[in-house]
């Protein structure tokens, strides 16, 4: 195996920082397919050098330790799931319109909570990679211990910002009540909205773990979703009617 390294030193500094963008990327790509195939175990400095066919030593120009890798991994996944949800919300928005009526806005604001919840229970199917790296985040100590700079955590903040958004949304709308107030372990007051996201992915995370289980489960997670996602928000005050029409029109959109 060759390092790739001294090959960059030849390059015009622009270059050479776009060949290290593509080397890095491409590495990034070889160990999302071995954790894929191996789990996060299964990733090491070693065993991304023999899939590369890269001297090991040189793997450390682009991630200065193993946990370095991960949290590079996973930003990444992370980035790639803020964008679908980014990208689907403005095409919610151009199917809803601006409705005027006091009803309609209300509706709207619970369609896209429906939405948004089809969206994150079917990421397993559409976006395997990403949401099994997301999974790993919640599920393996190891899975957050790279989180180098933290920038892990900003990854995922910013993908529960749309959540949180929604669910503030729908209470501005008075789809929903307001949020009680909630503390942290030190007694200090945490924004209710992200409490509420929170604690709704976190469910759903949970409900999709159940697949792992295969036919013993009767329902899949996606339908046991919904169904608690439909439960949360009624628990937040969406009238059942009102929630009931915003799930008929998200239907629509729902990818199943």
């Amino acid at each position: 195996m060759v390092s790739d390294v001294p090959s960059e030193n030849v390059l015009t500094p622009d270059r050479r920082t776009r060949k290290r963008d593509e080397r890095r990327a491409n590495l990034l790509d070889l160990a999302a397919d071995l954790v894929d195939a191996q789990g996060l175990p299964g990733l090491t400095m070693a065993a991304l050098a023999e899939a590369g066919d890269y001297a090991t030593a040189s793997l450390y120009t682009y991630f200065p330790s193993r946990h370095a890798l991960i949290s590079a991994l996973q930003a990444r996944a992370l980035g790639v799931l803020r964008e679908v949800g980014e990208a689907s919300l403005v095409e919610w928005d151009g199917a809803l319109g601006a409705p005027a009526e006091v009803r309609g806005r209300r509706r709207a604001s619970l369609t896209r909570l429906c939405a948004f919840g089809d969206l994150f229970l079917a990421a397993p199917q559409h976006h395997p990679d990403e949401f099994r790296l997301q999974q790993e985040l919640l599920a393996s100590p190891e899975g957050a211990a790279g989180d180098d700079g933290g920038i892990v955590m900003g990854a995922a903040m910013a993908v529960l910002e749309l959540p949180r958004r929604l669910l503030a949304g729908a209470v501005d709308a008075k789809a929903l009540v307001a949020p009680s107030v909630v503390r942290n372990a030190h007694g200090d007051p945490v924004d209710g909205d992200m409490a509420r996201t929170l604690a709704w992915v976190a469910a759903m995370n949970g409900v999709l773990l159940l697949d792992r289980l295969g036919p013993v489960v009767p329902l899949p997670g996606f339908a046991l979703g919904r169904d608690l996602t439909d439960s949360i928000l009624r628990g937040w005050g969406a009238p059942a009617a009102l929630l009931a029409d915003a799930r008929a029109t998200s239907n629509g959109w729902s990818p199943r």
